[in-house]
């Protein structure tokens, strides 16, 4: 399924068993949706907005082709020629990798 998850997180609530007339929201926040999704919950908790709240993420890489989202050939060349904005084009596996590299994190079974 694609789009921001309207759909997903509805059905992912009713199927948890959630009445009807409970609330749902998703955040779109590519990679970081379900870190975004904690801190929403936490955050209203924190300022006594809500009592309890669940949250959750429902990325999935492997599902996806992430580079075949952007069409290179329809993009200005001064993003090519700006290193920063360049940088956006980089999937987001290869930027886990970078980071891990950077800070020293290494995966361990």
């Amino acid at each position: 399924m694609k789009g921001s998850g309207q759909a997903q997180v509805r059905m992912a609530a009713l199927l948890a068993g959630f009445p009807v007339t409970c609330s749902a929201m998703s955040v779109n926040r590519l990679c970081s949706s379900g870190l975004e999704a904690v801190s929403i919950v936490a955050n209203k908790i924190q300022s006594g907005v809500i009592d309890i709240g669940v949250a959750g993420g429902v990325e999935n890489m492997s599902m996806y082709d992430m580079m075949s989202m952007i069409d290179v050939d329809k993009i200005s060349d001064q993003v090519f020629e700006h290193e920063t904005a360049r940088n956006c084009l980089m999937g987001m596996g290869e930027t886990s990798e970078n980071v891990a590299e950077k800070f020293g994190i290494t995966r361990t079974q």
